[in-house]
């Protein structure tokens, strides 16, 4: 729900281009960061590739970034850093950077790493620098004249402050500065850098929470108030939750942040107006056992559920439904549906002769199956999978 930084490609070192893949938009929530490896279906011992292919308002880190061995979890924290940046603080970021690249070029081709770019986000937020509405080096000129900051000019007249080399004297300040040009303002650091806290590679824990809202109260109704809210949540904390914004009403407030272990259920929820019927659909997903909350996954996405009525009814007709993890390709369909009809050692032998993708598509047709981004889907009785409108209307034909 907040600011996008980066946008990672995930899949399996060995095997970049699998079908076995995420794309996720940095930074993420907890609960995404582990769906994305679950989509990627990563076996112990295998190595994850990343590769970043959107940098959006940060392309000028791209060169950098590139040449750093680095974890999803060291980038998805500097993009949740970033992130919190406002409009000086980003201009002014770039321009700390910009000095940071130079000290290291002068310093004989050092690079620029992880930590640095962390200090440079946490450092922004201090008093260790100036921004200046300044364009260009006569603009700067001006700026220093006008406001006392050489002192060679005082007591001169306004005739001829006004033929003073205003450009010579904004280079000449700049450089004795370091300071920078970034987006039609000047950037100068005059302070330390903040060290950021130091961070893991791996990825934290899976939360202990199912689901989390974050409410505020609509600036319509003033204050900045705000409450976090666990679900499936009894009915004291729902009122809980109300007391502490401040309103009885769910409209008065806003989904400030979203995270679960169904990342996309905020998607067919309209919250926080349906604020108690999406926590009866939570309460439904928290009885599920977790082997089966991937096939749900892949039910909402294949069938785009965009209610809570759709959702509520697949939660209850999850055994109409097999999703098999293992087989993300046409291949692997094809290899394991060889390996089912004969021994696995001919199966092998097999393989150099026979076209597996093609042969996996017809498997894959034949049994009315999806590769979703979790796996092999299917219904248990191999019907055509309907959506559950279709499947409604079905039924009630066959009651008439």
């Amino acid at each position: 729900m907040g600011k996008k930084i980066f946008e990672v490609y995930l899949a399996k070192e060995d095997v970049p281009n699998n079908e076995a893949y995420a794309k996720l938009e940095l930074p993420a929530s907890p609960w995404e960061l582990w769906d994305a490896m679950e989509k990627v279906r990563l076996k112990d011992g295998e190595a994850l590739y990343m590769e970043i292919d959107d940098y959006y308002a940060f392309e000028y880190l791209a060169p950098h970034l590139e040449e750093l061995d680095i974890s999803l979890n060291e980038l998805n924290d500097l993009a949740a850093r970033l992130a919190t940046l406002d409009e000086v603080q980003g201009i002014a970021f770039e321009g700390l950077f910009s000095m940071e690249v130079q000290k290291k070029v002068n310093a004989n081709g050092g690079i620029i790493t992880m930590q640095d770019m962390r200090d440079l986000a946490v450092s922004v937020k201090t008093d260790c620098y100036h921004v200046v509405d300044a364009a260009d080096d006569a603009q700067l000129g001006r700026f220093y004249a006008e406001n006392d900051f050489v002192p060679e000019l005082e007591g001169i007249s306004d005739a001829v402050f006004e033929m003073l080399d205003f450009a010579g004297i904004g280079r000449m300040m700049r450089c004795s500065e370091n300071g920078v040009f970034v987006n039609s303002l000047y950037v100068l650091r005059d302070g330390e850098l903040t060290t950021a806290p130091p961070v893991q590679k791996t990825l934290p824990e899976k939360p202990g929470y199912l689901f989390r809202l974050t409410l505020g109260l609509c600036p319509d109704f003033g204050g900045d108030r705000t409450a976090v809210l666990d679900l499936p949540a009894s009915e004291e904390a729902l009122a809980a939750a109300q007391e502490q914004l401040g309103t009885l009403n769910w409209e008065n407030t806003a989904v400030l942040n979203y995270d679960g272990i169904l990342p996309n259920a905020a998607v067919f929820a309209d919250l926080p107006s349906e604020l108690e019927e999406f926590n009866a659909f939570t309460k439904a997903a928290r009885d599920i056992p977790r082997s089966e909350l991937s096939k749900l996954k892949a039910l909402l996405e294949q069938f785009e559920v965009r209610d809570i009525e759709t959702a509520l009814f697949l939660t209850e007709h999850l055994a109409d439904y097999i999703l098999t993890p293992e087989i993300s390709s046409p291949q692997e369909a094809a290899l394991d549906q060889l390996c089912f009809i004969m021994d696995r050692e001919e199966a092998v032998r097999l393989i150099p002769y026979v076209n597996l993708y093609t042969y996996g598509c017809d498997i894959i047709k034949e049994d009315n199956a999806v590769l979703s981004p979790y796996g092999l889907l299917h219904r248990a009785d191999y019907q055509p999978m309907l959506s559950p409108m279709q499947e409604t209307q079905k039924m009630e034909m066959k009651m008439k």
